[in-house]
């Protein structure tokens, strides 16, 4: 027996003692109030409910047990009396909180995204635990670059649609269109789209007879519904009608596999989503302890350290401080150049702007590496005949007229979102 188990009991018995008396929790001032009982890795303390007042050992008593015995760990159980568990081992030493690069090999599921180094190490959560996220902070906090973190991940577990809406006509996350599974969004038009996609999904929930796309999903496989990802930065510059849709989305459609994550640099003026019932919180520095409490429901990120990233997330019931990794943007892809530059050069406004369709982008692009009409349509809709093959491919016709145009004008949502998964 090393040196450390022989003495451990007795440190673990002088100072349960102490605290009994310093929180007057012995009913008399002579005879044995607890036994002392070691085993291999841990000590166990047994208390004699006739000598103790039992409401004093409570997990108050345990937590200030272990901050005295150097943060071993301590467990309170009541099974047949009072007694408590005292580890031999003390906790390694917290984690620095250090920004370190994003490494998306360490996703450990399509639907992860990483929030940052904590003192317990990287924290990831999966969207779908996380359910719907509220991100805040103050202009150069950090708050874009984990947007971005979250976005990249999931376009890299490939599992994930992908809505986005920057505020900024596309120059924040124009980037990614023409990755598969993302859609920029445009204004109100581009919600109104995306709704309409999503009461499809409900209409089509309904005939299946499944309240939820989880429980399809688990039922079918083979048909494999993904969750949308719902991506609104800026959301305090939203205009009134889009934050009354989006409002409305939020609250309606997450069993159709809406998973919201609104973000702002203006907590009080966006207190409006917090009605919302956005259940997981993230906020980077903010300047007063009122901006805290609107985002996390306490106070505490107006006491961050002043340094980008730096951050509070309440998770799982507890309030965690993490530094968010570092994240590489990457460069637009041509599609995305094209289409940013067309709207750029027509002048095209937030309010007014539609993206084309998803749909319209893939047909584009086989469009201009030579496929035939009804290549186009059994690739991009998988419907190889009958009179809706027919009705797509004149649809697609009318796209090549306007793509060979000399017009700069953009086609607009010429497919709409009937072929969207």
């Amino acid at each position: 027996m090393n040196g450390l188990a022989y003495n451990f009991p007795a440190q673990v018995a002088w100072k349960t003692l102490n605290l009994l008396v310093e929180r007057k929790g012995l009913l008399y001032p002579t005879g044995t109030a607890f036994y002392v009982w070691q085993r291999s890795n841990r000590v166990i303390v047994a208390f004699d409910p006739s000598a103790i007042q039992l409401e004093r050992v409570n997990e108050d008593f345990a937590h200030a047990l272990s901050t005295r015995l150097h943060g071993r760990r301590v467990i309170r159980t009541n099974s047949r009396g009072i007694f408590l568990q005292v580890g031999f081992d003390i906790p390694a030493a917290p984690m620095a909180l250090e920004a370190i690069p994003l490494d998306l090999t360490k996703q450990e599921t399509p639907w992860h995204v990483p929030v940052g180094m904590t003192k317990d190490g990287p924290l990831w959560i999966s969207l779908l635990e996380g359910d719907s996220f509220l991100v805040g902070g103050s202009r150069g906090g950090g708050k874009t670059g984990e947007e971005h973190g979250w976005i990249q991940s999931l376009l890299h577990g490939g599992k994930t649609l992908i809505y986005a809406w920057d505020g900024k006509r596309g120059a924040e996350f124009g980037r990614y269109i023409g990755h598969p599974h993302f859609h920029m969004l445009f204004g109100s038009s581009g919600l109104e789209q995306l709704q309409s996609m999503l009461r499809e999904r409900e209409t089509e929930l309904q005939q299946s007879g499944y309240p939820n796309i989880q429980m399809y999903n688990e039922a079918h496989p083979d048909a494999f519904i993904r969750p949308v990802a719902l991506f609104v930065d800026e959301a305090a510059d939203l205009p009134d009608r889009a934050k009354d849709l989006l409002k409305q989305m939020i609250r309606l459609y997450r069993h159709t596999g809406l998973f919201p994550i609104i973000a702002t640099n203006q907590p009080t003026v966006a207190d409006v989503f917090n009605k919302t019932n956005l259940s997981t919180r993230v906020a980077f520095r903010v300047p007063h302890h009122n901006d805290s409490v609107t985002m996390l429901g306490y106070k505490g990120a107006e006491a961050l350290p002043d340094m980008r990233g730096r951050g509070l997330i309440v998770w799982k019931g507890r309030f965690v401080e993490f530094q968010s990794f570092t994240v590489t943007y990457p460069m637009p892809l041509p599609t995305a150049t094209r289409i940013l530059s067309e709207m750029e050069s027509q002048g095209t406004t937030k309010a007014e702007a539609v993206e084309p369709d998803p749909d319209v982008v893939k047909i584009r692009e086989l469009i201009e590496q030579g496929e035939s009409d009804a290549a186009i349509v059994r690739k991009v809709w998988n419907v190889a005949g009958g009179a809706k093959f027919y009705k797509l491919v004149e649809r697609v016709k009318s796209l090549r007229d306007t793509s060979s145009s000399t017009s700069s004008s953009l086609p607009g949502p010429v497919l709409g979102l009937e072929g969207a998964v």
